[in-house]
């Protein structure tokens, strides 16, 4: 059950005294990008990193296996070769080998997820006002934010905003937080673009989960799900355009967050020595199912464009860019509202084909539908997009092609 209050972002209606109405301006998705690392994780792979330093047959190491093989993932993809020391060695990483490993690995992967993005978007560098990252394996000051301004070369006046503590949902945070950035931009008569990245290099707690699973004898899901990857979106409010600019793929028309009731002990990502520890009980994907409905006919009520008609109330009525926490989350997610998995078809492909990456996960579907548009497998003309971070916090957004 969801609390009260939910926050949402409409459309702004306000009058500009200049030129033009706020009303004509809105935020629109201009370019799109995921990246992985080149090393595959295949499934049975995890049994081989368990042997090299664990008894296979300890008895939460065993319950953990079986979780990984009916997880429904082929393969996820790591920074580490199967070869690499950081499997072998038999001293754990530290919180501080930790941040060195995302220095050395997850800022290249975040930038080459922007530098896809830029390109499809194919604007002027020059022209970025707002960069939004957001991760949840990395806490460095300076953040990932100055790391990929500096290596981008993007201006030194670039308004930087950098989540934390926002878990699988950040990717759709960031998105509504670039969002109200650029809408503001409008108001005051600017033109914005922003930059949103989300990276995520989760494979490098997955030997500390280990040491924990056996020292806790409780196993745990997060091992079958994580992997490493980062995903970009560019976003336009649309004032003075250039010619080389891309057209937009939707406009944003509508976001909400939302605290989940009595659920903060559902979902975390605990630090420790060793870096971050997840927490994900059998209880999420119930609580998380139960909550979209509601939440999604709160989104619609809340979107001056849409609330007239009945018809838009319809979840069938949009492809739905729901982030892949688990199978059973989106299979309940699906059941819940109603909808087939054709709605749900690049949730599954990015679950199945590339595991969980946490905030970069429902960019990588958002961009796996951006790939759509153009062919005979296009889909619906909205997308509802939807996340689930600790908290529990759900982060929804819905956007629509451009008439």
């Amino acid at each position: 059950m969801m609390v009260p209050v939910t926050y949402t972002t409409p459309p702004q209606s306000l009058n500009n005294n200049s030129d033009s109405a706020l009303s004509e301006h809105v935020v629109s998705v201009v370019g799109t990008a995921a990246h992985y690392p080149p090393h595959e994780f295949r499934s049975d792979n995890l049994r081989k990193v368990i042997s090299a330093f664990h008894d296979p047959d300890d008895p939460a190491l065993q319950q953990t296996l079986h979780i990984n093989e009916r997880s429904r993932i082929e393969s996820r993809w790591t920074v580490f070769p199967t070869d690499d020391p950081f499997w072998s060695d038999p001293t754990l990483p530290d919180i501080a080998d930790c941040d060195a490993l995302f220095k050395q690995y997850g800022v290249p992967l975040a930038e080459e997820a922007a530098r896809k993005a830029l390109a499809d978007w194919n604007g002027s560098l020059n022209d970025i006002t707002h960069v939004v990252v957001v991760t949840c394996t990395n806490t460095a000051n300076p953040g990932l934010d100055y790391q990929l301004c500096e290596r981008l070369g993007l201006r030194n006046n670039v308004q930087r905003t950098l989540l934390h503590g926002t878990g699988c949902a950040g990717g759709a945070a960031a998105l509504r937080t670039a969002n109200d950035l650029l809408l503001a931009a409008a108001f005051r008569g600017k033109p914005g673009r922003a930059l949103v990245v989300a990276c995520e290099i989760c494979s490098i707690f997955l030997r500390s989960m280990l040491e924990d699973i056996i020292k806790r004898q409780e196993p745990n899901v997060a091992m079958a799900l994580f992997g490493d990857g980062a995903g970009a979106v560019v976003l336009s409010n649309g004032i003075r355009p250039q010619p080389s600019e891309r057209a937009p793929l939707w406009n944003i028309l509508n976001s909400s967050t939302t605290l989940l009731e009595d659920s903060a002990l559902s979902l975390q990502f605990n630090i420790g020595p060793c870096g971050y520890h997840p927490v994900i009980t059998k209880d999420v994907p119930g609580q998380t199912s139960s909550a979209l409905p509601s939440g999604f006919h709160d989104l619609i009520a809340s979107t001056p464009l849409l609330c007239s008609d009945k018809f838009n109330f319809d979840p069938s009525s949009y492809d739905w860019a729901l982030h892949p926490g688990g199978y059973n989350l989106v299979l309940l997610a699906q059941s819940a509202l109603g909808i087939t998995e054709h709605h749900l078809r690049k949730s599954y492909d990015v679950y199945r084909l590339k595991g969980n990456t946490s905030s970069s996960t429902v960019i990588s579907v958002i961009n796996e539908l951006a790939r759509e548009q153009g062919t005979p497998e296009s889909g619906r003309d909205r997308v509802i997009v939807a996340a689930f971070g600790p908290g529990i916090t759900m982060e929804m957004a819905i956007m629509a092609r451009p008439a």
